[in-house]
């Protein structure tokens, strides 16, 4: 018979064992960080608001502004705490996906000035029209040509809006097939992930947006919790759930043939309801649809001004990002980076 201390030392250890928390048994629920929490909430802020539809400049201008802080993040978290558990090959990607990004907020940039162009084209048109009524022959003649410019500014449009959709598609489609590290990503992970979903929704929404007669949908974005071995992040699901209803409400305005911007949509519309009377040979314009036209004009002008500002500051973040991705490139091939 065993002594009643040794009794007691074998049940005590066999408890121990027993009560033990498994190594390989994650915590429940997941542990968050504040940067999941920090960019599920703004999502969320940007799903919720009602005053705000995806379809207006206002939501883009917001969403665009919400990526600029997605890379600022980024930065920031990489001078705290630089790169460490991302693999070489995810790193080159990352640089990659950045050029493409950069090159697509240039596109953005010509694209918006070819919007501004029309404005002003409308604006010519109107001028000369306005106060008028369409009586004098060579107010009319001028009107035309000008209304003609801004036709050619939506064949245009809708031509160099291929391109620029092709490879944010692809770069779209790359980011889907990314797949997690099975023991999770470490937190600048995290913060290039976010930052590399947020640019993507932004500068697609955008890219569609801004056609007159849009021919794709906004491309896909990282869901890296839906592959096997893998959970998603709260601000993976939220985005997801934000792009799939941004996706449905552009796919149902593309096959209406108008633009998805709301601001273009209405400006579009009022100008060729005067270009339809001015060409019927009508002897009388009404003023009261001149003075409509003129109105949503100056509204995209200056919704042109803001998303030009936004996109450029896209710009600005992003190269800073380039910048942190080619040094943690450098130190992956056992590089030393010379500061200056």
């Amino acid at each position: 018979m065993k002594k009643p201390s040794t009794l007691l030392r074998s049940i005590s250890t066999r408890l121990s064992t027993r009560l033990a928390p498994s190594p390989a048994v994650a915590p429940w629920p997941p542990v968050r960080s504040a940067y999941d929490r920090w960019l599920a909430a703004e999502i969320d802020e940007l799903r919720a608001d009602p005053l705000a539809p995806c379809t207006s400049a206002a939501w883009l201008g917001r969403t665009i502004g919400l990526a600029v802080a997605a890379q600022r993040r980024l930065v920031a978290s990489a001078k705290s705490a630089p790169a460490s558990g991302i693999d070489r090959k995810t790193i080159d990607e990352c640089v990659e996906d950045t050029a493409e990004l950069l090159d697509a907020c240039a596109g953005l940039r010509d694209r918006l000035e070819l919007i501004r162009s029309y404005a002003s084209s409308m604006r010519i048109a109107l001028h000369w029209l306005e106060g008028r009524g369409g009586g004098a022959a060579t107010a009319r003649r001028h009107a035309a040509a000008a209304f003609a410019e801004c036709e050619a500014v939506e064949r245009r449009c809708g031509a160099e809006l291929a391109k620029c959709g092709s490879n944010l598609r692809k770069l779209g489609e790359r980011a889907l097939q990314t797949k997690p590290h099975p023991g999770g990503r470490a937190q600048c992970e995290k913060s290039l992930a976010g930052a590399r979903s947020a640019a993507l929704l932004a500068v697609g929404a955008l890219g569609v947006a801004l056609a007159f007669r849009p021919r794709r949908s906004v491309p896909g974005i990282a869901h890296a919790g839906s592959g096997k071995g893998g959970e998603a992040a709260p601000w993976e699901c939220a985005l997801q759930e934000m792009q799939k209803h941004v996706k449905e409400v552009y796919e149902r305005r593309r096959k209406e043939g108008v633009p998805c911007m709301a601001e273009l949509e209405v400006a579009a519309a009022d100008g060729r309801t005067v270009k339809c009377a001015l060409t019927t040979g009508g002897r009388h314009l009404p003023e009261a649809a001149v003075s409509a036209a003129r109105k949503r004009c100056d509204e995209l002008e200056e919704k042109v001004v803001m998303l030009e500002q936004s996109i450029g500051e896209l710009h600005r973040e992003l190269i800073g990002v380039r910048i942190v991705l080619l040094e943690w490139a450098q130190r992956a091939r056992g590089h030393e980076v010379l500061r200056f």
